[in-house]
């Protein structure tokens, strides 16, 4: 199969796929990567806690979008978004810069607070970078691998869970796996693999804060949409990492605000008043 490979300082036009309907398109963005790259995205919900779902070769935004709108629903600001376009050759798998470009961009619409989380791949992006996450809180590692070396990436899961002190939540399948969850990738040789529960248990050995558990469903639980026991209980994992905040809370800053305002405005009528001159009175004379 003949594979059409662009020169490095071509950038192809990543697209959001066919599962993101019209509805949520008018909540699609472009965002930059670390190195750059541009990747389109979605933002549902605000707030200043934010969730980060990552992308990678491992899965897509469409396995993220059943867990995206409950945890939007739940009050949280949720990113995610599309992987990088394989025909970028010397950085197409360099999943590790989009995971901290996502991470940038829910700062820059105000989430101070982020959990993270990953599939397979984009799980062991999201652990090698914890520690440059900005206010990082927690992160969930769907079937991790522990490592993903190729010519145009370096993630190693096992160094950087082990970097950060957040609760990690870590979740595999109950099923046993075949092998062929690689260790790492390599372009010169094929090595053999142990399964993604070994891979797993690995991360969560290396982390100090970490709760491994195992839970029905198939390889790396791309499906979502089929798994509601891994969805809520990620969901879980979020309110008791990070609570959104309560009605209360999203509307108390507001509310105060336009109260000072309010207040001020009445102020400055009161000054306005006081300084004009009065007006002499006339008196009639009979």
């Amino acid at each position: 199969m003949l594979v059409e490979v662009l020169p490095a300082a071509a950038q192809p036009v990543t697209e959001l796929p066919p599962c993101i309907t019209d509805d949520l398109r008018e909540d699609a963005i472009k965002f930059k990567a670390e190195d750059g790259v541009e990747l389109p995205g979605v933002v549902l919900g605000s707030g200043s806690t934010g969730v980060l779902l990552a992308s990678s070769s491992s899965n897509s935004s469409c396995d993220w979008l059943p867990l995206a709108q409950e945890l939007a629903d739940d009050g949280y600001q949720v990113l995610f978004y599309e992987n990088r376009d394989f025909r970028l050759r010397d950085v197409r798998n360099a999943f590790d810069q989009d995971v901290l470009g996502a991470a940038k961009e829910l700062e820059r619409r105000g989430a101070s607070s982020i959990v993270a989380g990953g599939i397979a791949v984009s799980a062991a992006a999201v652990a090698t970078v914890a520690g440059r996450i900005p206010g990082l809180k927690g992160m969930f590692l769907l079937s991790p691998y522990r490592a993903f070396y190729t010519r145009t990436s370096e993630l190693d899961a096992v160094r950087g869970i082990g970097a950060v002190q957040v609760p990690s939540l870590i979740l595999v399948p109950e099923e046993k796996q075949p092998q062929d969850a690689p260790e790492q990738v390599d372009a010169e040789e094929d090595l053999e693999a142990p399964n993604l529960a070994e891979q797993a248990r690995e991360v969560a050995d290396a982390a100090t804060n970490a709760t491994l558990e195992s839970m029905p469903g198939e390889l790396f639980f791309t499906t979502l949409d089929k798994h509601p026991d891994v969805r809520n209980r990620v969901r879980a994992f979020v309110r008791e990492t990070l609570p959104a905040p309560s009605f209360l809370d999203r509307w108390l800053g507001p509310i105060a605000g336009a109260v000072v305002l309010l207040a001020m405005v009445v102020a400055v009528v009161v000054v306005v008043r006081r300084s004009r001159p009065r007006r002499a009175e006339t008196v009639a004379l009979d």
